[in-house]
């Protein structure tokens, strides 16, 4: 009987216990490489730390801190990123859903659709950003020379700052509306069948359908949508350096750029993890506003 008590208590331990260890090296990935990191980086937005000054750095209190509400470049890329944020996320959101809603539909080729549409997710950030200034750029891009031959004039798509803005802004569109398309259209898959039939009976149609059964079972799906999209605009970087380079006349230059130029060309490492942290902070109070709405992404 003790003998069974003592492999039942072993079984129990290790049923415990081995989940964790297999979590282990992922955990300690997490920790090294994001944890510390922004620990570190906490630390430093309190100091006047330079890439140069790593053995002989002071704590400088909330200097870093006062100093950036009183910078007018920070200010600025500041607002274009919300600005950004506020026109990308609706529509990437709303024309990933409409791609979804398409794909699961009993559709000849669907695979092959599917396929076109993820095509430019695969597509790293820095080459979306020079194949669109390719077909975006002056006199000789594609787009210009479209218009030209059609007897159109050509349009200044990145020099002048407004169309400039709509550029990244449809850029990121392309390059990301694939992947959240895949996120929508598993959720989709996974609607029982048996509430259409149940709608069907009512006498719903096709829009009643949509807003009484689709859209509330998606629940969980749009808040990580949400989230993800509204995560992934804040960090914008590769794709906007490579198109536009933050201009023209600092029109498209976002936080992320200026926190990096800062870092490694001014060198002012404890200001940019000053204001690292409060785009993270940003971040981190979207999220937890939508998630709190949102009760979490209960479908109930």
């Amino acid at each position: 009987m003790e003998a069974k008590k003592q492999t039942y208590s072993s079984y129990k331990f290790k049923q415990k216990i081995i989940p964790y260890l297999f979590l282990t090296p992922n955990l300690l990935i997490f920790s090294i490489f994001i944890i510390f990191p922004a620990l570190i980086g906490i630390y430093y937005s309190f100091t006047n730390v330079t890439l140069f000054t790593f053995d002989s750095f002071r704590t400088n209190g909330f200097e870093n801190y006062v100093k950036m509400f009183n910078d007018a470049r920070f200010i600025a890329a500041l607002f274009n990123t919300i600005k950004l944020v506020l026109a990308t996320v609706p529509i990437i959101f709303v024309t990933s859903l409409l791609v979804a809603l398409l794909l699961v539909q009993p559709l000849k080729y669907k695979g092959v659709f599917r396929a076109i549409y993820y095509w430019p997710v695969m597509i790293s950030a820095i080459v979306v950003g020079i194949i669109w200034q390719w077909i975006l750029a002056g006199n000789f891009g594609l787009f210009n020379t479209i218009l030209k031959s059609l007897g159109i004039g050509a349009i200044d798509t990145l020099i002048n700052p407004n169309f400039a803005w709509w550029s990244v802004v449809f850029a990121i569109v392309w390059s990301r509306t694939g992947y959240y398309m895949i996120i929508f259209v598993a959720a989709l898959l996974s609607i029982p069948e048996s509430l259409y039939e149940a709608a069907k009976i009512d006498g719903a149609n096709k829009f009643q359908q949509f807003r009484y059964v689709t859209y509330p079972s998606l629940k969980s799906a749009r808040l990580m949508v949400f989230i993800l999209v509204t995560m992934e605009i804040f960090k914008t970087y590769p794709l906007v350096v490579t198109l536009t380079g933050g201009g023209p006349f600092k029109a498209t230059e976002f936080t992320v750029q200026y926190i990096y130029e800062m870092a490694f060309k001014s060198y002012q490492v404890g200001y940019a993890s000053a204001l690292s942290v409060v785009m993270l902070l940003f971040v981190t109070i979207i999220s937890g506003l939508n998630f709190f709405l949102s009760k979490g992404g209960n479908n109930k």
